[in-house]
């Protein structure tokens, strides 16, 4: 079994993260796409899942972040920079989560961040091992960033637009499982802890 997503609105549009892919959540600086990661990581917590969580910032910074979804202390959080060591932390039927992915392989060629990602991909379906990857928009050469894209399984875009009232905040899921995508803008608010799909939304 893989993760069911229990966020209201957006359990509308995915039920679930199988086992054995990968999915890139992409977006800006705007922390927004780790509190969703995060959000990801206390439900496979929930569901009995091991999560892994390699972690780009302080580990101790990223303990106080989780534990306002779940018990960090039933998730491994390592600081770990070296890609060749992430393949050890890939166990059977777990969740492995490397945020943020755009970061670590900063210093990286097109030719290596393709290897990575191929050699991740391979094990984790070996392994049935789900893999969350961040990613900033513009942290990384366009090719390295559409070539994450082509071996991932999933990416969910946090996307937002100016309007009349604001800022609109919106998910698009480009692409899933089985070859599918979705065209609605997925609209949501979140309060720095929180998202709440407003699925009556649209942007102007």
């Amino acid at each position: 079994m893989g993760i069911p997503i229990h966020i209201a609105g957006l359990n509308e549009f995915i039920q679930e993260i199988p086992n054995g892919n990968i999915v890139v959540v992409q977006g800006t600086i705007d922390p927004i796409k780790t509190i969703f990661i995060q959000t990801v990581a206390g439900l496979a917590v929930k569901h009995k899942k091991e999560v892994v969580y390699i972690a780009s910032r302080a580990k101790e910074e990223v303990v106080a972040e989780l534990s306002q979804y779940t018990d960090s202390t039933k998730c491994q959080i390592v600081e770990e920079r070296s890609h060749r060591h992430w393949k050890d932390f890939i166990r059977r039927d777990a969740v492995l989560i490397i945020d943020s992915f755009s970061y670590l392989v900063l210093d990286k060629t097109l030719s290596e961040v393709r290897t990575i990602v191929e050699e991740l991909d391979s094990l984790c379906k070996q392994h049935n091992t789900i893999l969350l990857l961040s990613l900033e928009y513009g942290m990384l050469d366009e090719k390295v960033q559409i070539t994450i894209g082509h071996l991932a399984d999933g990416i969910i875009h946090f996307l937002s637009k100016e309007t009349t009232k604001g800022i609109a905040r919106y998910i698009r899921i480009s692409k899933w499982m089985n070859r599918d995508s979705f065209n609605d803008n997925i609209y949501y608010t979140f309060d720095g802890k929180k998202i709440s799909i407003d699925l009556r939304a649209r942007v102007t």
